[in-house]
């Protein structure tokens, strides 16, 4: 005689026998464990993955005219000079430097983006500013909106995330001041906090 390995219809199955204390046990011993390993690593609504893995690192200018160089310096100045960040974003012209922030009048209607390639440990990343959109939508201000914008994506290089979750004023959302021109105080503890 063999086993039916047929599974019988729901109305003739037993139903399934209650957990034992031991494993209710064992299973919030896992979860414990997990969650305090998890909370090793930076994870947080606000962390963004996709960033360098060091607060200090260079980036190339495109090419692109004095305006845009200048709104380039700012945001990456501005970053430079949050206290106790550690944060040095320096300049080059080397060719060999893959992180790459530019600025062009492309189709589509964000107003930077920034693309991360590699590892953590050794990311390259891509950020384009997009003239056409910030000048249709900047009104009278779009020298301090090109301005915000680079110092946005250069914050996405620093591991910061769109649209924090927190009521506090930050750079990084989609519905702050673009006129702002330096992090504000949430932004650079965030930075303190993963690196």
């Amino acid at each position: 005689m063999t086993k039916d390995l047929v599974t019988p219809p729901s109305s003739t199955r037993r139903p399934l026998a209650p957990r034992r204390p031991l494993a209710r046990v064992l299973a919030a011993c896992t979860t414990v464990v997990l969650v305090i390993a998890l909370g090793a690593v930076p994870a947080h609504a606000d962390y963004y993955s996709g960033g360098v893995g060091t607060t200090r690192f260079t980036v190339r200018y495109g090419a692109v005219n004095d305006n845009w160089i200048g709104y380039f310096n700012t945001g990456r100045i501005n970053w430079n000079n949050t206290s106790n960040t550690n944060i040095s974003i320096t300049r080059t012209t080397s060719t060999s430097v893959n992180r790459v922030i530019t600025a062009g009048r492309y189709t589509e209607n964000w107003y930077g983006i920034y693309s991360p390639s590699g590892t953590r440990a050794n990311r390259s990343f891509s950020i384009r500013i997009n003239a056409r959109r910030l000048a249709e939508d900047s009104g009278s201000n779009m020298s301090a909106w090109c301005r915000s914008t680079s110092l946005h994506e250069f914050g996405h290089a620093l591991s910061l995330a769109d649209n924090p979750n927190t009521t506090r004023l930050s750079v990084m959302k989609h519905s702050r001041d673009r006129t702002r021109i330096t992090p504000y105080a949430y932004d650079t503890a965030e930075v303190r906090r993963i690196y």
